[in-house]
């Protein structure tokens, strides 16, 4: 039982397509998911003021990739580069559909139900003994119902702006993040003094011709 444990273990799952909307919505960068979630385990209003003592273990990075390379943006692929590389990172990968000749706009597939399955299944498996949950859609209702049932405490974090009430009265804790909100709760993400905007991700594909006519 995480009761008895000198440490708790803490993993995070983070939306990607969530917190790149919370980046444009108020004119910031794109956020360093593992800085944001230490600061989210530190925080007093989750943490007990520092009274217990919580390890991050593991931050996975959701998000949507097209079908084919060719079409992710440059600056998406190198912030997704710069994710990996850090300590304890990983991506989880579900499909962009949409776009192209048809002008449809692009939906993410398969994200939520990702994120919900490694969440139940880490739960299941006794990986963790803290989920932390950074987004802001009912969809994750039932999954964090279920994952608190198995003992797992869930933190959810969000920006109030894009955040389902359902989904802050399931959590254990709630936490505000973004910018406006407490001080290092939005860390962007630097790598080689660069960091990336909503705007970059969203230029040009990678191999796209981009010359003028």
């Amino acid at each position: 039982m995480a009761a008895t444990r000198d440490v708790l273990r803490a993993h995070g799952f983070v939306d990607g397509g969530f917190v790149r909307r919370v980046a444009k919505d108020n004119g910031a960068q794109l956020v360093d998911p593992r800085n944001l979630l230490l600061a989210i385990i530190t925080h007093g209003d989750v943490n007990d003021a520092g009274e217990i003592r919580i390890a991050l273990r593991r931050v996975t990075y959701y998000d949507a990739r097209p079908d084919e390379a060719v079409d992710v943006p440059q600056g998406m692929a190198d912030y997704w580069s710069a994710i990996e590389l850090l300590p304890d990172a990983q991506l989880g990968f579900g499909s962009l559909r949409g776009g192209g000749k048809a002008r449809q706009k692009p939906r993410q597939k398969g994200v939520d139900t990702l994120i919900a399955v490694d969440m139940l299944v880490g739960a299941v498996s006794d990986l963790f003994d803290v989920a932390v949950l950074v987004a802001g859609d009912a969809d994750f209702v039932p999954v964090v119902d279920e994952v608190r049932r198995r003992g797992v405490q869930v933190i959810v974090a969000a920006h109030p702006a894009s955040l389902s009430e359902d989904l802050k009265r399931a959590a254990d804790r709630f936490l505000a993040i973004g910018p406006g909100y407490a001080h290092g709760l939005f860390p962007p993400l630097t790598k080689d003094g660069r960091t990336w905007s909503a705007a970059d991700v969203e230029r040009a594909p990678v191999g796209a011709n981009t010359g003028s006519r």
